[in-house]
């Protein structure tokens, strides 16, 4: 799931900054969808394919819903995730993997 982590910060990093016309629901499905289609990283994580959608439903919404405006300045001008966002990455990965 490590994988998975790292991955999916990336992944909202990328979102967020390439997608700024779309509104927050099309970037959470987007972030969502793209996470569920990934069966590189459904290997992985050796969850069930049911498991592994929930996560990937849940864990994406709630890091999305956990950037702000502070964190995304942080992002933009040091082009990687807070140390404070990494930390709740690793509680939502273990959130949504129960």
């Amino acid at each position: 799931m490590l994988v998975t982590l790292r991955y999916s910060l990336i992944l909202i990093f990328f979102v967020f900054l390439t997608s700024q016309s779309k509104s927050n629901e099309q970037q959470l499905n987007y972030a969502i969808n793209y996470c569920q289609q990934d069966m590189q990283q459904f290997t992985a994580s050796k969850l069930s394919v049911e498991k592994y959608l929930k996560f990937c439903e849940c864990y994406m919404t709630k890091m999305i819903n956990a950037l702000d405006d502070k964190e995304m300045k942080y992002q933009k001008k040091y082009g990687k995730p807070s140390g404070k966002y990494i930390k709740l990455s690793r509680k939502y990965k273990g959130d949504c993997t129960d």
